[in-house]
């Protein structure tokens, strides 16, 4: 039998007692619902997720320094296939930039364009995290009009799609969030050495399946360490940041990594709470995809 594939045991009620249990249900409450989102239906082992974050904690990786990449990545790395709804934004977007020159007629060019939009956009893979959190309105400046405009809806401009592939899209948040943080760890431990299982087996509780040594270390190698290491960075000077702010910051002896990311998250959104940038996102996804192995997640 697999090391992995075992029944749940008194280990994991230990775990789940040790661990701040309201604060990781929290967070795996906000994962699923971005999930939902995008159409992704994997399930994560919160126990099995509970585990390694303690393992790590041992090894000197904050509770709340994990919790807020995980967070991060699921937010992130998001993709989804384009659809009908999209479209439908991108025809708007049209004829709101055409309305100021063509007025009412505006609509008859959107019109004669929709089908190709449709047909473009069909099979196409966006990121989520770029067509939500936007402006839901603008002022529009009628033709011939000096400083007169009227508020209409906004819609989302259009922004690269992701090269696409036959079959649903791509779920790169469990693997980016497994290498960051085994980065954080490797520059946080001041000796000894840990076990690549620990990382495995969190990116498991993170994809609700087994994963692999091989199938882990395929996924490595695809990836730039020095551009990775920079992003990882990147988590841990926010998440320090969000510390030295917080009144109470959490105790070792009482983890509550979840209420100063919960705090910003709900206050400020996604957008301004992790290390969000487009031309890295993007670097990364192309990583993640170009050494894909056999077997897809």
């Amino acid at each position: 039998m697999s090391r992995r594939k075992r029944s749940r045991n008194a280990s994991d009620d230990s775990d789940q007692a040790r661990i701040d249990g309201e604060g990781l249900e929290w967070a795996l409450t906000q994962v699923r619902e971005w999930r939902r989102r995008v159409g992704n239906r994997a399930e994560i082992d919160g126990h099995l997720l509970a585990r390694q974050m303690l393992r790590l904690a041992e090894r000197g990786l904050q509770e709340s320094l994990c919790g807020y990449v995980i967070l991060g990545c699921e937010w992130m790395f998001r993709l989804r296939t384009s659809g009908p709804h999209d479209a439908q934004i991108v025809l708007a977007r049209i004829e709101g930039r055409l309305l100021p020159i063509l007025g009412d007629e505006a609509w008859f060019v959107t019109e004669a364009l929709a089908a190709s939009v449709r047909k473009l956009l069909k099979q196409h893979r966006t990121l989520a995290a770029e067509w939500e959190d936007e402006p839901k309105r603008v002022v529009v400046t009628e033709p011939e009009a000096i400083g007169i405009g009227r508020v209409r809806d906004l819609r989302v401009s259009p922004k690269p799609p992701i090269p696409s592939r036959r079959g649903p899209a791509p779920r790169p948040a469990p693997w980016i969030a497994g290498l960051i943080i085994e980065h954080l760890v490797e520059n946080g431990r001041e000796e000894g050495t840990y076990s690549p299982d620990l990382l495995v087996d969190l990116i498991s509780g993170l994809c609700g399946r087994e994963i692999e040594n091989q199938e882990y270390m395929a996924r490595r190698r695809s990836f730039d360490d020095q551009e990775l290491g920079q992003f990882a960075e990147q988590f841990r000077t926010s998440h320090e940041l969000f510390v030295s702010w917080a009144p109470q910051p959490p105790q070792q002896s009482r983890p509550g990594w979840f209420r100063i990311v919960r705090k910003r998250l709900e206050e400020f959104g996604p957008r301004h709470t992790f290390p969000y940038d487009l031309a890295t996102v993007a670097k990364l996804l192309q990583a993640y995809r170009v050494s894909a192995p056999r077997r897809m997640p």
